[in-house]
């Protein structure tokens, strides 16, 4: 195997940091394609090199030049760096095995498999996440989850809703915009804030507010409000609700607040066939009078 080649191999991918095509390879390096791949071959048995695959079907080729990212990449096969390419892909949002299973056309048991090695050399990491009860995502190792994926500050370290806690924070603010007459998050956030809720931030705030509104205790309604030094505002208040919310039949059924529904098919391991809640649901339908 020719040094020459594996230098000018590595030089071509320093000038080409995000990747080198395929096509690229034969036409900068000028060598036969066999030596070529035994160059490919040895750098990435090395961990200093990764194969990507794009979406169109292409191929590049990425130089791994820190040592210890070196260590963690060695001897991955084609099937390893593809699973770990489709979750690093998936960025702070994470991966679930069944997306893997169909975008890699992989087995379940060799999902299973390279997952556990990518998660041993720091490579990926396995996320619980809200919305599926204690199912998890995974996701690149050194990538901080979407708020969406672990619920902020709301959740516990589990990533297991605090209900109580919640419940006592909603009652709190229903009562400040009861006392206050109106109210926008600032100064919602700044009485939270006092009341020991130091972690909370305004984010936080639209979520709890907005779980008030569904539940028919507060409204939204533009700012009209005038101060001496703002003028007059033009965002948003909340007020105590005069409105009456119609009952939402839907959610009184299972499918309406099942953490799993986006997920339900006719087919598959989630489905109304197989749901035990449904049945019971169903059952329990056949007895009322009409």
């Amino acid at each position: 195997m020719s040094v020459e080649l594996e230098e000018k191999f590595l030089d071509l991918c320093t000038r080409n940091p995000n990747g080198v095509s395929q096509s690229k390879l034969e036409t900068e390096l000028q060598h036969p394609i066999d030596q070529v791949l035994l160059v490919i071959n040895k750098l990435v048995k090395e961990g200093r090199l990764i194969y990507i695959q794009n979406a169109d079907g292409s191929s590049m080729y990425k130089e791994v030049t820190n040592q210890e990212d070196q260590l963690k990449f060695r001897g991955l096969t084609s099937d390893d760096m593809l699973v770990y390419q489709l979750i690093e892909q998936s960025k702070d949002k994470g991966t679930w095995t069944k997306e893997l299973r169909l975008q890699s056309n992989l087995q379940q048991t060799q999902i299973t498999k390279i997952i556990k090695l990518l998660e041993g050399r720091k490579l990926i990491k396995a996320v619980k996440t809200i919305n599926a009860g204690r199912k998890k995502v995974y996701m690149a190792f050194n990538v901080e989850p979407a708020r969406e994926v672990t619920g902020g500050s709301l959740y516990s370290g589990e990533q297991s809703m605090d209900h109580e806690l919640i419940e006592a924070m909603k009652l709190s603010i229903s009562s400040f915009i009861s006392n206050k007459g109106a109210a926008d998050l600032t100064e919602i956030m700044t009485y939270m804030k006092k009341t020991g809720e130091q972690d909370l931030n305004i984010e936080d705030i639209q979520t709890l507010v907005n779980s008030l509104i569904y539940d028919g205790l507060i409204e939204e309604m533009r700012d009209t409000r005038t101060t001496s030094l703002l003028g007059r505002r033009m965002g948003i208040i909340y007020k105590p609700t005069k409105t009456i919310i119609p009952e939402n039949h839907f959610c009184k059924m299972p499918c309406g607040t099942c953490p799993v529904f986006h997920l339900c098919q006719d087919e598959g391991e989630i489905t109304p066939k197989t749901c035990i809640y449904f049945q019971q649901w169903l059952d329990q339908s056949d007895d009322l009078d009409f």
